[in-house]
């Protein structure tokens, strides 16, 4: 039985290597004639919404220089004028550089005689661009490899002519006769044109995209219709000319599955501890390989997850670009809860093999220890709870032989709530839940806030009752509430509730997804570097100013004091480390006590915890309080505090140390990341080519944004902008014809697949076998 794993390199079953790409000759002949639009593709204007932008970056000064270009230089060096990285996200109007594009074509394609031209090509672009903006015609008599002739439409009224031909000492192309002006006119009402072609449409905005790849199709078209006044190039043409500018810069899309084992391969060898895989099929060339799934992950991120808290989110995200598939995110978090972007993946889909492989990829290369736990926050997902309740992922979370601890994401309970259980009331529902159930830390407040429901809403209560089963439906199967309720989470989740980092890094790749393979994974890379450098930069700038904790933490250190002042505190028994806290005030639940009383328990201790003991648990901090903030969190609550006000201690000696500004610059500074080089420095590969599966390939209109969600709904809004929903104080009913996202409950066998196992030998670092 073949195997169709390997890692680090891609070979064939004789140890061959991959080949250097070879990219596709996409210079169509179609410069000088119209595109009718056989290829498939939209075929009218509408706005596409883009979705609401995310970053946790400022905006990006608008300049002529790739964004890489404002990182610190011990970070990650520069890259060659020849290479296009991805651009970052950043806001252009579309007319803003109309006057700079109109003046630099201008003096690229003006004619004339004697005016030379690098090929063919761009001579009879120059000719279109000239057609399109004095709205005439011409036709061309004589086309071939040494001359080329091109006349008036109306020949036999106007004399206008052009003679090209190749100059005998080099391949350039020159203008030898331009002797009058073209003045006949085009007939009115005709707002298309022969001459405006894909490859015409693809030089005017090919800059554009390069300094903004999050412009749409409609951004397009306003370029064009601002270069050229009198045309209205049609959705088709300029979605085409969208598609073939992106393969100018970023190499075809077949091509770029072949390009992604170089890429990865040459990021390997530069960034110390970065490691992938990629799985690929056999297919009927014996030359070639299909192109199945890979993950990737750069050595700082994966040294950085060492140093954080154990908690990390993972969450799936479309592909928005010519071929259908998932892109995979696993995150984590540093003490002021920025993201850690960690590990990367790509999938036809979100399924049981996919996620199995991916998990256990993760496990295997990026945690390397299979008994290490981690708290994984994830969304309801049967293919994600399958890999949890199977064993040879490397992620059982249930049993005596646990190696994980699985939550659910507190918005996706939400989300599935209002499906369950919503009606009119969703709204204060998912309020209800999400303000007194989920993130109450206080089991005394919480039991009083679930018996409540529990008399109100007896269909949310069972449904909340039951979400946390692996079947729902199983009636012998015990109760998890701790799956969603922090107050009987026992700190596992470290006090992260939600996804929303994950799914915030799946909307800073958004302009990524839309990009071929290769180009998603170089996007990645700049993003990671930027953020490890800017991190790093805020970390030293804190250590320099001589502060102890991060900026979140000590914000609620001072606000967790500033409540502690009009508490009492006094001891009950100084030798058992045994403190009683009254806050005073009516008690928040209609009890009608004056005083709700906390007992803080310090037991004494011989011996100091040290530091590496607790890498991998939830916080141990040695005392313990009713109201279970520090056991859920590692921060002192505002009761501890003021016991540490009553007995004269030092607060900041009870923060646990995973918050500490010398952990974050440890996170971001630990291992550096390092420039890959120009494609031509690349380690040479020689052997399988890969492929992209021709049944992914989307069809018709490309889709930027995920479709509306029933958490839209909730929220009164719809993806895309602004949009409420809401009128005269109700919700607005909205269908819900999106299937549900959720596969069938199956279990497949990695190894027994019917694709073949490929194992490659592993790379070390910086060699190449």
């Amino acid at each position: 039985m073949l195997n169709i794993f390997y890692s680090g390199n891609v070979e064939d079953s004789r140890g061959a290597r991959l080949s250097p790409v070879v990219e596709n000759d996409s210079s169509e002949d179609d410069v000088g004639v119209e595109d009718n639009g056989d290829e498939e593709g939209p075929d009218s204007y509408s706005d596409l919404p883009t979705g609401e932008e995310f970053s946790d970056e400022e905006d990006l000064p608008n300049t002529e220089l790739p964004f890489y270009a404002n990182c610190d230089q011990p970070y990650i060096s520069g890259r060659t004028d020849t290479h296009h990285p991805v651009s970052d996200l950043c806001d252009i109007s579309m007319f803003e550089y109309a006057g700079r594009i109109e003046q630099n074509l201008e003096s690229k394609w003006e004619l004339g005689p004697g005016k030379t031209f690098g090929c063919k090509k761009q001579l009879i672009l120059a000719v279109c661009d000239f057609c399109c903006k004095n709205n005439v015609e011409v036709r061309t008599e004589t086309s071939n490899k040494q001359r080329v002739v091109m006349s008036c439409i109306q020949k036999s009224r106007y004399e206008w002519r052009l003679y090209g031909r190749v100059e005998s000492w080099n391949t350039n192309w020159k203008i030898s006769t331009n002797p009058k002006d073209h003045t006949c006119y085009r007939p009115p009402g005709v707002f298309g044109h022969v001459k405006l072609t894909i490859s015409l449409i693809a030089e005017n905005v090919r800059d554009e995209l390069k300094k903004n790849l999050s412009k749409t199709v409609d951004d397009i078209g306003g370029l064009i219709r601002a270069r050229y006044p009198r045309i209205q190039p049609t959705y088709n043409k300029c979605w085409r000319g969208r598609e073939r500018a992106l393969e100018q810069l970023f190499g075809s899309w077949e091509g770029s599955y072949d390009k992604l084992p170089r890429l990865l391969e040459a990021m390997k060898s530069t960034t110390p501890g970065t490691k992938y895989n990629i799985v690929s099929w056999p297919t009927n060339d014996p030359n070639a390989r299909m192109f199945k799934m890979a993950a990737w992950a750069f050595g700082p991120c994966i040294e950085a997850l060492r140093w954080a808290r154990p908690v990390i989110s993972i969450d799936a995200s479309f592909l928005s670009g010519r071929y259908k598939g998932r892109l995979f995110v696993v995150a984590g978090y540093d003490p002021e809860n920025h993201i850690i972007p960690v590990a990367f993946g790509l999938a036809e889909k979100e399924e049981i093999l996919s996620w199995g492989w991916f998990m256990s990829w993760v496990r295997s290369e990026v945690i390397g220890d299979k008994n290490k736990k981690y708290c994984v926050i994830s969304d309801r997902h049967l293919s994600i709870k399958a890999v949890f309740a199977s064993t040879e992922y490397g992620w059982k979370a249930q049993g005596p032989n646990a190696v994980a601890i699985h939550r659910y994401c507190m918005q996706h309970v939400a989300e599935n709530l209002h499906k369950k259980a919503g009606g009119n009331e969703h709204r204060e529902l998912k309020n209800f839940f999400k303000c007194k159930l989920a993130n109450k830390k206080n089991p005394r407040r919480f039991r009083l806030r679930w018996q409540e429901l529990k008399t109100t809403n007896r269909r949310a209560y069972r449904y909340l009752r039951n979400c946390g089963k692996n079947r729902e439906s199983d009636p012998n199967e015990i109760p998890k509430l701790y799956k969603w309720a922090q107050s009987e989470d026992k700190g596992h989740r470290w006090g992260i509730m939600t996804t929303n980092v994950a799914e915030s890094l799946n909307s800073v790749f958004r302009v990524e997804r839309r990009l071929p393979v290769a180009a998603i994974v170089e996007g990645t890379w700049y993003k990671c570097a930027r953020w490890m450098n800017k991190r790093t930069q805020e970390a030293f700038e804190r250590m320099s100013s001589g502060e102890r904790w991060a900026e979140a933490v000590q914000n609620k250190l001072n606000k967790h004091g500033e409540k502690s002042r009009s508490m009492h505190a006094f001891v009950v028994r100084l030798d058992l480390g045994e403190f009683e806290v009254k806050v005073p005030g009516p008690y928040r639940d209609g009890s009608g006590y004056e005083y709700e009383t906390f007992r803080v328990i310090m037991p004494p201790v011989s011996d100091e915890i040290e530091l590496e003991d607790l890498i991998y648990q939830e916080p141990q901090l040695g005392y313990t309080c009713e109201c279970q903030k520090p056991q859920l969190t590692g921060i002192p609550c505002a009761h501890f505090i003021a016991v540490c006000r009553e007995m004269r201690w030092d607060v900041n000696a009870f923060v646990d140390n995973r918050y500490s500004v010398w952990h974050q610059h440890t996170i971001w500074s630990k291992v550096p990341f390092h420039s890959y080089g120009d494609e031509s420095e690349w380690p040479i590969y020689n052997g399988l080519t890969l492929v992209p599966d021709k049944d992914l390939i989307n069809r018709g209109r490309r889709k930027v944004i995920r479709g509306e969600m029933a958490m839209d709904k909730m929220e009164g809004k719809k993806p895309g902008g602004p949009n409420p929903v809401v009128q005269e104080g109700r919700v607005q009913q909205v269908n819900d014809d999106n299937p549900s996202r959720h596969i069938q409950w199956k279990h497949f066998n990695l190894v027994a697949g019917t694709a073949d196992h490929h194992q490659g030998p592993t790379v070390d670092e910086g060699t190449l076998h």
